[in-house]
């Protein structure tokens, strides 16, 4: 974490702006900030952190499971050198508290219970970032998404907000000033919205609209769901792929009468900000995927340098995939989480680095114990289990550690990319090269035989023609005779059928295909075959 700021800095965000753009995800702000306070750098902190912090703290900072109590205590402690925002979801007397916040040279901001800490650490950050892009705080020549809710809001009259194509992140939001409904209010703390309503837009085909694009859909009030009016369009690439969606909803006063027109005009903007942003990640997002080898990858010592980090420390990696669900939608499903991830991994270690490479999270975790390691990943991918922006699938990993140090860090991503490809449908969802070593070897050896048509037996493929012309049930009676090690009965078991069955299958298999199963070799030769016909 970077140095902790309580004076006044030159640059940065300025942190009324910083708790405006968080707009309902804030609860309260008891003791008002100095309007001149800006912020520069926000972390994620949780009890463990502010008891042995490894490093100071950053201008913000987000207190995660931390009690009214403990909050207390250490704000006494760091009385003069606390950061110079705090945010944390607490109860009790938040004025008292806040006091105490302010007499140590912080502001205090209660975050809505409700409101999920990845999409408030993404809500500050992207703040931030603008900031940076723009230190005055003015218009950026080249308009982001922030702008772009900004502009929409003018051009239409309502509450704009920006989702990605799960619709179950917002990326940016316009100001709600008091006049948000329960869907909007709901959205922008990364919570589902009412089930009951969600349904009735499911029904509308509104979401199926969004999906097909092209379409402004006009989603009327439902005054028994209190619901306001809304449009909605959604987003798309050139190429036709799904980005998003943009939602206004009416607040005090009508839509204006050309609102559908702006929002035409605006989805094309988004689709180039989203595309842009998809394949131009940040210097410093950019640099830690070269440092898991992509790009051409980076000198380690350039990269501990610029990320403060030890060239020569232990670290592990942990790959993470999307398993099952719809498989087309991996990828926006991966980009919707990878912050969720970010989050979750700072919190076990707060130099920990996450970045999204295709399909896959990549996080790299300084000197700790693998078994450490291990359970923690194990609570991980569990923890989003559920989650809509998975759409029903699940997450699954693969871990490599210890490792030497950061020069060994690609190597180790191709590690944990063989495991995760090759224990896809494996049960156990978190592995590794150690444990798995047997299906990664086995699945590469069969992926290399698949690779050359000259390795396929036409002894073994005529008998998966003749079931295809026949019906014959060979292959699969030729496979469990192979798992059984020969045994009848338990083979004829597996499959379904009577032992004299089975036995006249293995011997008609033999005469079609001039194989014999009694030869050792034959065998060895068949289940490979077969293994490689499995895999399609």
């Amino acid at each position: 974490m970077a140095e902790s700021q309580t004076m006044v800095s030159e640059s940065g965000a300025v942190l009324i702006d910083v708790i405006a753009g968080l707009d309902t995800a804030v609860h309260s702000v008891p003791v008002p900030p100095d309007p001149a306070i800006r912020i520069r750098s926000v972390s994620m902190v949780d009890a463990d952190d502010l008891a042995h912090p490894r490093e100071r703290f950053t201008d913000a900072i987000l207190l995660v499971g931390v009690a009214a109590v403990e909050l207390e205590a250490w704000l006494t402690e760091h009385r003069g050198t606390a950061p110079a925002a705090v945010l944390a979801k607490v109860s009790g007397d938040d004025a008292a508290l806040a006091r105490q916040a302010a007499a140590s040279g912080s502001t205090l901001i209660v975050i809505d219970p409700r409101a999920r800490w990845d999409q408030v650490l993404g809500s500050v950050q992207s703040r931030l970032d603008r900031y940076d892009d723009d230190p005055a705080g003015g218009e950026a020549v080249d308009v982001d998404l922030f702008g772009l809710v900004g502009l929409i809001a003018q051009g239409t009259g309502g509450l704009v907000s920006i989702e990605d194509a799960t619709s179950a992140r917002v990326l940016a939001y316009s100001p709600s000033k008091g006049e948000a409904d329960d869907l909007r209010v709901q959205t922008i703390l990364g919570r589902a919205g009412p089930p009951a309503y969600l349904e009735l837009l499911r029904a509308w085909g509104v979401f199926d609209a969004i999906r097909r694009g092209g379409e402004v859909v006009d989603v009327p009030e439902h005054p028994d769901q209190h619901m306001r009016r809304r449009l909605v369009v959604g987003v798309h690439s050139r190429s036709g792929r799904h980005l998003g969606s943009i939602w206004v909803q009416e607040g005090g006063r009508s839509l204006a009468d050309d609102a559908a027109e702006v929002l035409h005009g605006a989805a094309a903007i988004a689709a180039r900000i989203l595309t842009r942003e998809m394949q131009a990640p940040s210097t410093e997002g950019q640099l830690v995927q070269r440092v898991f080898g992509a790009h051409g990858g980076v000198d380690p010592s350039t990269a501990a340098a610029y990320l403060r980090l030890s060239v020569d420390e232990s670290v592990g990696v942990v790959g993470v995939a999307v398993v099952g669900g719809d498989e087309a939608g991996h990828a926006d499903a991966m980009s919707s989480v990878g912050g969720a991830l970010r989050l979750h991994a700072s919190a076990f270690a707060p130099a920990a680095l996450t970045t999204v490479l295709d399909e896959r999270a990549y996080i790299l975790l300084p000197a700790t114990s693998s078994p450490s390691i291990t359970r923690w990943v194990r609570g991980l991918v569990s923890r989003f289990d559920g989650d809509p922006a998975l759409g029903g699938a699940l997450l699954r990993a693969a871990v490599v550690a210890p490792i030497a140090g950061l020069a060994d860090v690609p190597a180790a991503r191709i590690e944990v990319d063989r495991v995760l490809t090759a224990t896809a449908g494996d049960p156990e969802r978190v592995t590794s090269l150690a444990e798995s070593r047997t299906a990664v070897l086995l699945g590469e050896i069969l992926d290399a035989i698949a690779a050359r048509d000259d390795l396929a037996d036409p002894r073994v493929t005529v008998l998966a023609d003749y079931d295809a012309r026949h019906d014959g049930g060979l292959v699969p009676s030729v496979r469990a005779y192979l798992d059984a090690h020969g045994n009848v009965r338990d083979a004829a078991k597996a499959v379904g059928v009577h032992a004299n069955t089975l036995r006249y299958r293995i011997e008609r298999a033999q005469q079609l295909s001039g194989l014999r199963f009694d030869d050792p070799a034959d065998r060895l030769l068949t289940t490979i075959q077969l293994a490689v016909l499995d895999r399609g």
